[in-house]
């Protein structure tokens, strides 16, 4: 193996590529090279103090790239509360490959690599609380042609682009002799070629069907901190909300979406708010989704939902099925379903429930036109995580809405192509409106699902069996 650069070197290397590859001010390019400096270092090294310094280094780039998120109110020691499980995770992936890659070879490891990182990732996104948080494909949002790709494949298949372009540069540099990563370049920059291509058409196309006018109304009310404002804040709050969605009513609003928890209302006062918003709803023949928070002790422990009035009652009430960590909602249950309205098929989500690609699935299953998600960010994620739910959209094949309090709303069509934005740091009024098509448009992600992370485990099987003949003649 050829070396340019001292081993620590590439520790610190990868630290730096880690910690400016993903979310906040991102350089997308540096995606595609971030594994690099990983998997060098853990060539060039063996022993558990190198092990061991591997993990440390891992955990550091991660903790950096998390800190760039942590803007008011968010505390510092938000960053090690994700960074340290994420870290773990992926420190194992990297030592378990390269074990793997030793006793297979490298051209088993150009495979390896890419399907490891792909199993993780939707393992993450289907089991565990971070959801689809830290997925690789994620750097590349600004690529829209390239996202093009997730209605085939969904994250996985810009996920296993970007890992496999990783493993093709670290087999070039370190063993520049070999062939074989001459044809994994090939076949990598053909495929990702392709994507790009994929993508460019689709783009060029128009959605068929009618448009569906929606508006975002957003509250200037924040209800993180220390405890609720006071009532009279509250009950402020709950009439500037009514009149701006009287506003966008007026101006041809079929639809109209609260940010989450736009206004906290007690248990016994929730009736007559309910019977507000249908008066409303009634007078101008429009839907209103009122979204906010029931407190059942505090703000320690709260009904985080939302309500769906049409002008003939209430079609559906939603508690958030994924609480971020920590938070006090109470853990919605019930089934995901879409409600058929003149104007399309409409479902909804809270926030942080679109952050698993399942839940996107969900809608996409059930005939979904339009999805509306009521958010509540922070600057640091603003407009990340706003375009990441409009993923879900371009896996699902529907239109987004995503009223957000303190970040971004938006809403977007079923290619993720925005058809309205919105800065909550402006001053605009807090009301969006925005015409989406609201016709489903069938994709091959919605029909087949995760083949890319099933395949891969495919691949992972495989790979054993050069280990196992290997062992068997030693």
């Amino acid at each position: 193996m050829k070396r340019n650069l001292p081993a620590w070197a590439w520790l610190a290397l990868g630290v730096v590529v880690t910690a400016l590859s993903g979310m906040r001010w991102n350089v997308a390019a540096l995606a595609w090279v971030s594994p690099v400096p990983w998997l060098l270092y853990l060539r060039a090294t063996s022993g558990w103090r190198s092990r061991l310094a591997f993990a440390l280094a891992v955990q550091a780039g991660l903790f950096l790239q998390i800190l760039k998120i942590t803007t008011d109110p968010i505390p510092w020691f938000f960053a090690p509360m994700f960074s340290v499980p994420m870290a773990l995770g992926a420190a194992a992936l990297y030592l378990l490959f390269e074990a793997w890659r030793r006793r297979a070879g490298d051209g088993w490891g150009l495979v390896l690599f890419p399907a490891l990182a792909v199993v993780s990732e939707w393992a993450s996104s289907r089991g565990s609380e971070l959801g689809s948080w830290g997925a690789s494909a994620y750097t590349q949002l600004d690529d829209l042609a390239l996202m093009q790709t997730a209605s085939v494949f969904g994250l996985a298949g810009v996920g296993w682009m970007v890992a496999q372009a990783g493993a093709v540069i670290a087999l070039a540099l370190a063993e520049p002799g070999d062939r074989r990563w001459r044809i994994g370049a090939v076949l990598t920059g053909a495929l990702v070629a392709a994507a790009q291509l994929f993508g460019a058409v689709r783009l060029a196309r128009d959605i068929e069907g009618p448009l569906v006018t929606v508006a975002g109304v957003v509250s200037d009310v924040g209800l993180d901190g220390g405890g609720l404002p006071e009532q009279a804040t509250l009950d402020a709050a709950t009439d500037a909300l009514f009149e701006r969605s009287a506003l966008a009513m007026a101006h041809g609003a079929e639809l109209v979406v609260w940010n989450e928890g736009a206004v906290a209302v007690a248990q016994d006062a929730e009736p007559a708010f309910l019977e507000r918003g249908l008066a409303l709803s009634r007078a101008h023949g429009a839907d209103l989704v009122l979204a906010y928070v029931v407190p059942l002790d505090g703000m320690t422990r709260f009904e985080n939902k939302y309500v769906w009035l049409t002008p003939q009652g209430v079609a559906q009430t939603y508690l958030k099925h994924h609480p971020v960590p920590g938070e006090g909602s109470v853990k919605g249950t019930e089934p995901v379903t879409v409600l058929e309205r003149p104007y399309g098929r409409v479902g909804g989500a809270i926030c942080y429930d679109y952050d698993f690609p399942a839940m996107g699935r969900a809608h996409a299953a059930q005939g979904a036109g339009l999805v509306v998600v009521p958010s509540s960010d922070w600057k640091g994620i603003d407009p990340y995580h706003t375009r990441m739910a409009s993923i879900r959209g371009i896996e699902g094949g529907y239109a987004v809405l995503r009223p957000v309090r303190q970040a971004t709303t938006g809403a977007f069509d079923a290619y993720g192509r925005a058809r309205g934005s919105m800065s909550w740091f402006e001053d605009d009024g807090r009301v969006m409106l925005a015409r989406v098509p609201a016709t489903p448009v069938p994709t091959l992600y919605n029909r087949v699902g995760d083949v890319v992370p099933a395949l891969s485990g495919v691949l992972l099987l495989l790979g054993v069996a050069p280990v196992v003949r290997r062992r068997r003649l030693t």
